[in-house]
């Protein structure tokens, strides 16, 4: 094989190698990123949160849902969270859980009706003073090789909730 068909061989595998790369960035399921409001950001009052969405497809086609999972005089409690769209894909989070006790928030970035398509989550700790605390991200996936897209599961929400618990 001549030299000059095996660079041009080599240079189309990587071409190849990058586009996949791209497509697979590209596609997929959304992207969801929460940061907390600094002292002196210009967002409006009341916010604590600032979440961001983005997906391949419009933005505008994805929905932010969130809930607190919390405890409330010894039980366990769920209640939904309001955000408030800022521009496409980028919502705010008012306060709107009390402090006394531990809460997990969980915002769900979702495409298609009621996440079908897809979904990404953050889930946010925030302890008994109010504090919020660490952003973690589950991976996105869909459940056991189907077209169902996986949420964070009650064990692994209930487990944060012991651990903040337990920091007390």
């Amino acid at each position: 094989m001549p030299a000059s068909f095996a660079r041009v061989t080599s240079w189309a595998a990587i071409v190849i190698a990058i586009a996949a790369g791209a497509a697979f960035t590209t596609f997929g399921p959304p992207r969801i990123s929460v940061r907390k409001v600094s002292t002196g950001d210009a967002q409006p009052a009341g916010a604590v949160l600032v979440v961001e969405a983005s997906t391949h497809m419009e933005t505008e086609t994805l929905r932010l849902v969130g809930r607190a999972e919390g405890l409330a005089n010894g039980r366990r409690v769920s209640q939904p969270l309001r955000t408030t769209a800022q521009s496409a894909g980028k919502f705010n989070v008012a306060k709107q859980w009390q402090d006394g006790s531990p809460w997990v928030l969980v915002l769900t970035a979702e495409m298609g009706p009621d996440g079908s398509h897809a979904v990404a989550e953050a889930l946010v700790s925030v302890d008994a003073r109010g504090t919020i605390g660490a952003i973690e991200y589950p991976a996105p996936g869909w459940i056991d090789r189907s077209d169902t897209p996986k949420r964070t599961s009650v064990a692994v929400i209930d487990a944060m909730l012991t651990r903040l618990v337990a920091q007390r």
